[in-house]
């Protein structure tokens, strides 16, 4: 008798857990309906296709509280029709007179607002997609992601379309993605989405899908799935983007006068690889250069800023490397070593994947310029994926844009990577061989690999690096050659549950050392980091002690007039940084530095100070100094900027940037007004402006050396 309700009860709760899971499955996976009627795209959320949308909510935190329901709720609506995916968002707020919103210019940084976004993975590898935001006021973002990026690439354009409204519940949002913006397999019915928000006010991210805090902020391993995507319409693939341009310029008191046009041509060769062909290429509305004061005995880096060699960037990344030794570095196409124009006659480049085959080839032909000879210069990047999250790779490139001499790079690298690796928690490892061969310098190389274990709370990492005394990367980055590096790091944070003003509190150390290759010590360094302060309210406090070894071989010469002598040099020093919360109209950054410089003392100082007075206007004061107190001289080396943007509407803007430093004793403005007429087709003009004190060797005031005005229309076809 009583066998029947045993089995019964067995029954019932193997179909309990059965039903569970398959609920847990389809709660993040949705299927979206194919509409008749097109939403209106203004923000309202009051169209009739919305009623019928799939509906994901029930967000969870990925912080401050890992895993807890989210403070405010957030409902999203998913539909589609032939042309575009269309996604309607309600951000709950229960204080909606309080929602942060200072930002309307597209791409500009939105981490002290409320905002919502959109993670697309159209090809389901959860290695690379796309990331589409806006905050309460529509301002527009959108970048390329990918599982070795440290952050979304924000330079990344493409054509859609979003609107945003506020009301008494909150605020919401409508955004309109066209399939032909973005490549995706016309054979799948499936896409891996998830969609996320920050709320300012209480420091919360919230995601639909995985709140790890192991895991980045805009990672795709862990998001949701929509179906109901087949027969969707994605054009023919051709993207025709001509331009005209007109330009005055007066160098030295002499005066040019330009008229010119060129073209970008995109072809979608496969749903996943693109081919762009390039003619008279124009990079005339990108942002100036940052000035910085070199008090080191290397060469600075600067990064890339043009639209043409950041679209598709990530395909020619080698190593997963930074900064140095790069591989690749499309800054030194057609810019001379002094960072003058070199105009680019024309090109094409390849970008994009063939099943697990990544491809990235860049081919530039270089116009002649004072002393170099006109040259083609050519990069090709393949990786093949191993395993879910790993590959292995090559690279090779050909030619020398910034001098008449032959030159070709060679290398092999490895990635190797997993997320789910011990109980959650992700670790990655790198190694990578690079040779060059140089007509001047012969041939020499480098070989290097790297860990990361990038973990809450525990992190860890390291690194070795050798590279050759010839080594010469003519179309990449290194900073330092003749030498082993090597590092190792950690840190751990302590999270405070049950503080109501601390999130955590972390300690950390980090030893640096560079070695010559005859074994003698170059430079070494051990940094501990004493404490770190991170508040609930977004704020940062650290403070950290760092011994300094530099061993100077030759005098060098660290500012005009101040030699230091060859020597070991050892010291101490003490230093404080303080970031401030940026949901705050005004919020910045301080670093302050005491201790042992070479043979002597000195402090150091950098801030960042910004002002939003309103969600038009923003201004940026930053500056930095090194105060010297040596044996053989006393110096002061700083430079400073000023920064204003003003965005009367989300499609027209103005920014002005401002700097000067003692070193170089030159100022230089550079003006930029933005007019977006649509999606992809903008109006630019640019109005450039340089002083040197003392240029004019009759006069040792500030005197202008150049001057530049620059107007630009771009036009995008779409088919």
């Amino acid at each position: 008798m009583n066998e029947v309700p045993l089995k019964f009860y067995c029954c019932s709760a193997a179909l309990l857990v059965s039903a569970t899971a398959v609920f847990g499955q389809d709660l993040h996976r949705l299927t979206i309906p194919n509409i008749e009627l097109a939403p209106k795209i203004d923000g309202k959320l009051d169209d009739d296709c919305w009623s019928k949308a799939a509906l994901a909510k029930d967000f969870r935190q990925s912080r401050p509280e890992e895993g807890a329901p989210a403070t405010e709720k957030t409902e999203v609506r998913i539909c589609r029709d032939d042309r575009a995916l269309y996604v309607g968002v309600r951000c709950f707020d229960s204080q909606p007179d309080k929602i942060r919103a200072g930002v309307m210019q597209r791409d500009a940084p939105v981490k002290g607002d409320d905002y919502f976004f959109i993670l697309l993975d159209p090809f389901q590898r959860s290695r690379e997609g796309y990331y589409f935001r806006t905050n309460a006021n529509g301002a527009k973002g959108e970048a390329l992601i990918n599982s070795d990026m440290r952050r979304p690439q924000m330079d990344w354009d493409t054509i859609w379309e979003v609107r945003s409204q506020r009301d008494e519940l909150g605020w919401t949002a409508e955004f309109a993605i066209p399939f032909r913006s973005i490549p995706f397999d016309s054979t799948s019915d499936e896409w891996g989405i998830n969609f996320g928000r920050w709320f300012s006010r209480n420091q919360e991210r919230t995601r639909w899908v995985g709140t790890t805090r192991n895991r980045r902020w805009f990672s795709l391993e862990e998001a949701g799935r929509i179906n109901g995507l087949l027969g969707v319409a994605s054009g023919k693939g051709i993207k025709f983007k001509p331009y005209v341009t007109t330009k005055w310029s007066s160098v030295d008191s002499i005066d040019d006068y330009e008229f010119d046009s060129g073209f970008d041509l995109f072809y979608r060769v496969t749903p996943s690889l693109t081919a762009t062909f390039t003619y008279n290429t124009d990079f005339g509305e990108t942002e100036v250069d940052q000035q910085k004061v070199n008090l080191s005995r290397f060469p600075l880096f600067y990064p890339e800023k043009r639209d043409f060699f950041l679209e598709g960037s990530e395909q020619f990344s080698f190593g997963a490397i930074d900064k140095s030794p790069l591989a690749f570095h499309s800054r030194t196409i057609g810019l001379s070593e002094m960072g003058k124009k070199i105009d680019v006659v024309g090109g094409v480049k390849i970008t994009g994947r063939q099943g697990p085959l990544g491809i990235g080839m860049l081919g530039m032909r270089l116009d002649n310029y004072d002393s170099l000879d006109a040259d083609e210069v050519f990069v090709s990047r393949f990786t093949y994926d191993l395993m879910e999250e790993s590959k292995i790779g090559t690279i090779f490139t050909y030619g020398d844009p910034q001098a008449n001499v032959g030159n070709h790079l060679a290398g092999v690298d490895l990635n190797l990577r997993n997320s789910e690796w011990w109980h959650g928690q992700s670790v990655s490892w790198h190694s990578f061989y690079m040779t060059t061969n140089d007509d001047a310098k012969g041939s020499d190389d480098v070989v290097g690999t790297w860990f990361s274990l990038p973990n809450y709370p525990f992190r860890m990492g390291g690194h070795w690096v050798r590279t050759g005394d010839d080594f010469e990367p003519a179309l990449g980055f290194v900073r330092r050659r003749g030498g082993q590096s090597s590092s190792i790091n950690f840190s751990h944070a302590f999270d405070q549950p049950d503080s109501d003003w601390l999130d955590d509190i972390s300690v950390g150390a980090e030893y640096t050392r560079y070695d010559l290759l005859d074994g003698s010590v170059d430079s070494e360094d051990v940094e501990l980091k004493l404490i770190e302060l991170r508040t609930l309210a977004g704020d940062h406090y650290g403070l950290q002690l760092e011994f300094e070894r530099e061993v100077l071989t030759d005098a060098f010469e660290i500012v005009d007039g101040v030699v230091l002598a060859a020597g070991d040099y050892s010291g101490t020093e003490f230093d404080f940084e303080y970031r401030s919360s940026t949901n705050r109209p005004v919020f910045g950054e301080l670093k302050l530095g005491y201790g042992d410089y070479y043979a002597g003392k000195a402090f150091k100082a950098g801030s960042q100070l910004s002002w939003r007075p309103s969600k038009h206007a923003q201004f940026n004061l930053g500056g930095g100094l090194t105060s010297a107190e040596l044996r053989v001289g006393d110096f002061d080396a700083w430079s400073s900027s000023l920064g204003v943007r003003i965005t009367p509407t989300t499609r027209l803007s103005f920014n002005s940037f401002v700097q000067f430093d003692n070193q170089s004793e030159s100022i230089g403005l550079n003006h930029r007004f933005r007019y977006i007429i649509k999606s992809g087709s903008d109006l630019f003009f640019v109005f450039n402006k340089g002083f040197h004190k003392g240029y004019d060797r009759e006069f040792d005031d500030f005197r202008s050396f150049k001057t530049e005005s620059i107007a630009k229309l771009g036009w995008t076809f779409q088919f």
